[in-house]
């Protein structure tokens, strides 16, 4: 065993953990493009997974995928950001196995919200996470899934209409704006693809502009990216113990946000000195 591997050993995860926190925040001013909305700070949430060693300790925390009792590839690890739109900061982070499901790990990131505009997708729109994201003060906008019918209490003239979410799970029931809208793709070959989005949100008094909003979400794919594909290369996470994995994925987190942050620094002076 190495000097750093026990060096690393006597840190734990803890202080990694700590360091994130403190660096973890957004950094976007509200004139910056794509920042805010309204006067609200737009943040999204996504999840990915990561590839971790296949060794027994890892796998009792972190098992891998299984089809007909045979299991497959490389141990994974559900990761869940909430990231600053306009400038891919994040705000807050949660992991866990990849069994244990997003929902889950959401929940433990609804204390990063304070009032802004939160975005996401179809994956976290149960309605007792929407009613948990409402006691927080944010809003949000959320794409529902395609086989949710919501029983319309009023149409409204911009086409959107009033309904109420939570029919035997709530104990009272959440009133929503739902948006309907149909999308098309265009792919790089030609290919082009229709598709009907419903969005729900908690914004009851505005107008189908949401709908060109809900795209700003796509940033957390950006984020994925540059912590997986730039700053891991695409490589398997290194550590051979559940702790020092947890140190070295808060340790990752931690040094995308510090570049996050040193380049928002550095455009802040720049703006700053053009003004001058």
């Amino acid at each position: 065993m190495s000097s750093l591997t026990r060096a690393r050993q006597r840190v734990g995860a803890a202080p990694l953990r700590r360091l994130f926190e403190t660096l973890a925040g957004p950094v976007g001013l509200p004139s910056q493009p794509g920042a805010s909305y309204r006067g609200l700070r737009t943040v999204t949430i996504d999840g990915t997974t990561l590839h971790v060693p296949d060794e027994p300790q890892i796998t009792r925390r972190y098992p891998k995928r299984a089809c007909d009792h045979r299991e497959f590839g490389y141990p994974l690890v559900r990761l869940l950001v909430v990231v600053e739109c306009g400038t891919r900061a994040l705000l807050a982070a949660a992991f866990g196995p990849d069994n244990e499901g997003e929902l889950s790990l959401a929940s433990q990131l609804l204390a990063s919200l304070n009032a802004p505009m939160l975005l996401a997708d179809a994956a976290f729109d149960a309605a007792t996470f929407l009613q948990q994201i409402t006691t927080t003060g944010a809003q949000f906008l959320v794409r529902g899934d395609a086989n949710r019918r919501p029983t319309i209490t009023q149409r409204l003239p911009d086409g959107t209409y009033l309904a109420r979410l939570g029919y035997r799970v709530l104990p009272t029931l959440l009133p929503v704006r739902i948006v309907e809208a149909t999308v098309t793709i265009t792919l790089a070959d030609g290919t082009v693809r229709t598709e009907p989005w419903r969005l729900i949100t908690n914004l009851l008094d505005h107008t189908r502009e949401l709908v060109h909003l809900y795209h700003e979400r796509w940033q957390a794919e950006t984020t994925y990216a540059s912590i997986k594909a730039t700053i891991l290369d695409g490589r398997v996470l290194r550590s051979r113990s559940t702790n020092g994995l947890e140190q070295e994925i808060w340790a990752l987190l931690a040094t995308y946000q510090a570049l996050v942050r040193a380049a928002a620094d550095a455009a802040l002076r720049g703006h700053i000195g053009r003004s001058d």
